[in-house]
């Protein structure tokens, strides 16, 4: 059974939340859950190609492209709890849960992210196992990844330099935020869906619940809809922002002129 590369990988996911889970109890910290977040990735991804016969360069250029994405996501979560300690969303979760915060959060954060990790990665059981050479449509998926990467780190970077002079109450209107409300979530979304449709060349057509959990993640429970919600609170000038601005996919402001 555990020679089973899927079963290999689910231990992993498995350990490894565990492993926030023990270090996020020591630290009182539960923002621990992001820093290994992208990591329950990459794990999968060396699983699967170290169970794979004949890799491709598709498989490796994969594997090294989500491995530079994680190394970047989890230095950048690191430095946040440095500067800021926990996570906003985290500690209105363990204000919420009230007693019992450090049990309850295994099976409600850690384990959850574990198995959505799994989930998520299923991708890669076919990227991994490729052995055929790059084609044109792979040239343009691995394109489309490195645009949602580029998206992604510079959302980041706007929106951690904006953070440094911002009281709490602004709103950032500039740069990739003045064309979506959350571009950094676009991008992420244009990495996952990259990765299926590689997947997809090679026949991994079924693992189209991955990108679909990761959007409806986005959209509905951890992402979009969250923050959304509680924007406005905090910040007056979000309503206005919201009117004119896409939730998502970069667009000019409403009322620009062409």
């Amino acid at each position: 059974m555990f020679s089973n590369p899927l079963v290999q990988a689910a231990l992993w996911c498995a350990s490894a939340s565990l492993l926030a889970w023990v270090i996020s109890l020591a630290k009182h910290d539960a923002s621990i859950a992001d820093v290994f977040w992208p990591w329950l990735g990459v794990g999968c991804g060396v699983i699967y190609l170290l169970n794979a016969s004949l890799p491709s360069l598709i498989a490796w250029a994969t594997l090294a492209g989500i491995t530079m994405a994680a190394i970047r996501l989890s230095a950048l979560v690191i430095s946040r709890i440095v500067r800021d300690g926990e996570d906003r969303r985290y500690t209105e979760i363990r204000s919420s849960w009230g007693m019992g915060f450090g049990l309850k959060c295994l099976p409600g954060i850690f384990l959850l992210q574990g198995l959505m990790g799994f989930v998520m990665s299923l991708p890669l059981v076919v990227v991994m196992a490729r052995s055929d050479v790059f084609r044109f449509i792979d040239t343009l998926i691995i394109g489309m990844w490195l645009v949602g990467f580029v998206i992604q780190m510079a959302a980041d970077r706007q929106l951690a330099k904006f953070a440094e002079a911002d009281d709490g109450t602004g709103v950032l209107r500039t740069g990739l935020w003045r064309y979506s409300r959350h571009p950094n979530y676009f991008g992420e979304l244009c990495m996952a869906w990259s990765i299926f449709g590689l997947a997809l060349v090679g026949g991994g057509g079924w693992t189209l619940i991955a990108p679909l959990l990761l959007t409806w993640s986005i959209l509905r429970f951890t992402g979009v809809s969250r923050m959304e919600r509680e924007m406005p609170v905090r910040r007056p000038e979000y309503a206005d922002y919201a009117n004119v601005t896409s939730a998502l996919f970069p667009w000019p402001p409403k009322g620009d002129k062409p």
